[in-house]
């Protein structure tokens, strides 16, 4: 593939630096004989992929289509051949393992435990956030991404280095941007919206592991029907809100810049711009979208029966996944323009906004944790749903096509049916003790039967009252006869002695 003169010196010069990394392919796959082959098969241990230790062999993919858009039929644009790992084995050359397991042959059970963020400890919470702060600042080793000033010229492009953070950043911008003369994209508005978003969470969680060190990090969630604003933007968590709507200088946060500005022409892909923009927040600042979802509106996205539903996109109804994502909006009294998982992004007003840009505050991942924990929580109630199978679903998010830009590859159905046990985390129940908590649940879908069970027992506490006021009174009664009897009984007798 010829690349257009504005980019052949910069991909030159990676190529012939030797402090050059991984791109977001592996850096063996960017080498002009790998993209003339169209072979991405890393070697691991002295061979492709591992092949010889048995750890996975490289494969060759269906004849590629052709398209107008690098992210359609991943990766046939670029390769034939990729690596498919066997066994536990995982990664794109298959040195990793899959997650859910540790070790060196990766046979050794690996889980940890999502807790909400409000309920970390001081040392759980010190410790999620100096990792972030480590993803931000640290060039990836592994990987590099991917730029374009026009996807739909062939070979234009060119790659750049980045943190391991602003690599998670650009995964979802690349997923996320809509195809050039479509509405559609690789990660929302259709069925795979929950499950490219975890296979995204489980990606940054191990990348952050390998980074620090630590593999029992975990990316903690936040339930936002705990609370009526957004009570983990303040210092003590991702920062308050200062003028503008820029983070409080207090708050390390402020110092993140955000990469790949959105730009309307859908066919430039993160070029990097003159302008460096901080995170900017304004939560609840929108009349429109001042609130966040309650714990009746998860009850009812819970309450769907059917995972998806024609035509598979952000007009389908009775579809849990629409619901969940936020297009199916509820009637009632608040008049929302959007819903669940849209009206949080929506009601920060800034960079989370913008769905491409979103991950640039990392308050995104955080709310997506508590989206995928009610993704999971509908799966368990619906063990006998299944992923669409449909030529009406976009290209792109039908069940056998490959997530966009996901190495090794996966399916968009292939993780229907690996519950969250399997892939090695679970989710903590929060402290319903948290006095805002406990609250907020009082108002949500819990008062109900707070209120049920309280005036039950005031009336049951009634009822028994009164009968032991009742049979106080019988008993006295009684007891008043009682008395009368015998006086009675008396006097009759003083009187039958009298008479003798």
């Amino acid at each position: 593939m010829l690349l257009s003169l504005q980019w052949f010196w910069p991909v030159l010069l990676l190529y012939l630096s030797p402090q050059s990394v991984e791109a977001q392919f592996p850096r063996s796959c960017t080498t002009p004989d790998a993209l003339k082959t169209r072979k991405c098969c890393p070697p691991w241990n002295g061979s492709p992929c591992g092949f010889r230790s048995g750890r996975g062999e490289c494969e060759l993919l269906i004849i590629r289509d052709l398209q107008v858009d690098y992210r359609v039929n991943w990766p046939r644009v670029f390769y034939d051949w990729v690596c498919k790992c066997k066994k536990n084995y995982d990664g794109f050359d298959c040195s990793q393992c899959l997650p859910g397991w540790k070790g060196p042959q990766c046979q050794q059970r690996h889980h940890v435990e999502r807790k909400e963020i409000t309920d970390l400890t001081d040392g759980e919470r010190e410790t999620f956030f100096s990792s972030l702060q480590q993803a931000k600042h640290s060039v990836s080793s592994r990987y590099m991404i991917l730029t374009s000033n026009d996807t739909t010229v062939d070979g234009n492009v060119a790659f750049i280095n980045a943190t391991v953070y602003d690599l998670y950043v650009w995964m979802h911008y690349y997923a996320a941007k809509s195809y050039p003369g479509t509405h559609d994209n690789a990660a929302h508005k259709g069925p795979a919206f929950p499950f490219w978003h975890r296979v995204f969470l489980l990606f940054i969680e191990r990348e952050i592991r390998e980074l620090t060190g630590n593999q029992d990090f975990f990316i903690p969630y936040w339930d936002w029907t705990r609370t009526n604003h957004c009570n983990i933007c303040t210092n003590k968590y991702f920062g308050g809100v200062g003028p503008g709507g820029r983070i409080d200088s207090a708050s390390p946060f402020s110092k993140w810049k955000t990469i790949c500005p959105f730009k309307e022409d859908r066919s430039i892909i993160c070029i990097p711009s003159n302008t460096i923009e901080p995170v900017i927040r304004n939560p609840g600042k929108d009349p429109m979208l001042n609130t966040l979802p309650s714990a009746e509106d998860v009850e009812d996205t819970l309450a769907s029966q059917h995972f998806d539903s024609f035509p598979y996109d952000k007009t389908s109804r009775n579809s849990f996944r629409n619901k969940l994502e936020g297009f199916d909006i509820p009637k009632d009294s608040r008049h929302l323009n959007a819903s669940m998982h849209n009206l949080v992004h929506d009601y920060f007003d800034g960079t989370m906004s913008l769905v491409p840009t979103a991950a640039n505050d990392p308050i995104f991942m955080v709310h997506h944790s508590f989206v995928d924990k009610l993704f999971e929580m509908w799966l368990q109630d619906h063990k006998d749903a299944t992923y669409p199978d449909s030529d009406q679903v976009q290209p792109a998010q039908r069940a056998k096509a490959n997530m966009a830009p996901f190495f090794p590859l996966r399916t968009n159905d292939y993780y229907w049916g690996r519950d969250i046990q399997s892939l090695g985390y679970s989710y903590m129940e929060y402290s319903f003790f948290n006095t805002e908590g406990f609250l907020k649940k009082f108002t949500g879908i819990y008062w109900k039967w707070l209120v049920l069970g309280v005036c039950a027992t005031v009336l049951v506490c009634i009822i028994l009252g009164v009968i032991i006021k009742c049979k106080d009174k019988i008993c006295q009664r009684q007891n008043t006869r009682t008395e009368v009897d015998q006086s009675e009984e008396h006097q009759l007798s003083a009187l039958c002695l009298d008479e003798r």
